[in-house]
């Protein structure tokens, strides 16, 4: 199973997503991982245009996110709400849901 992954850096910034999620057949569901120790924000963003804007996530949870279109899905703009050096290198994975 394909999974993307952002890392976080020192500032609390995720950097551009690493690895293609795409969905197809008539399903766009993904799932979002937070592995950070602190609620994130972000977007998700549908063959490069932003399709939901402003999802918050709790740490340590996840969540699905459905109605995508299908295509190659990432998350951008990802932000924990205070950056520490002790976050730096923790990452969010996003990964195919049904």
């Amino acid at each position: 199973m394909a999974v993307g992954t952002v890392t976080i850096n020192a500032s609390g910034v995720g950097g551009a997503q690493s690895g293609t999620i795409t969905t197809s057949g008539g399903g766009g569901t993904v799932m979002v991982c937070n592995d950070t120790d602190s609620p994130i924000t972000y977007n998700v963003a549908t063959a490069g245009t932003d399709v939901q804007t402003g999802l918050r996530l709790d740490a340590k949870a996840f969540t699905r996110i459905t109605g995508l279109a299908n295509g190659a899905q990432t998350l951008t703009s990802v932000k924990t709400a205070h950056g520490t050096s002790a976050q730096n290198g923790e990452i969010v994975y996003l990964t195919l849901a049904s």
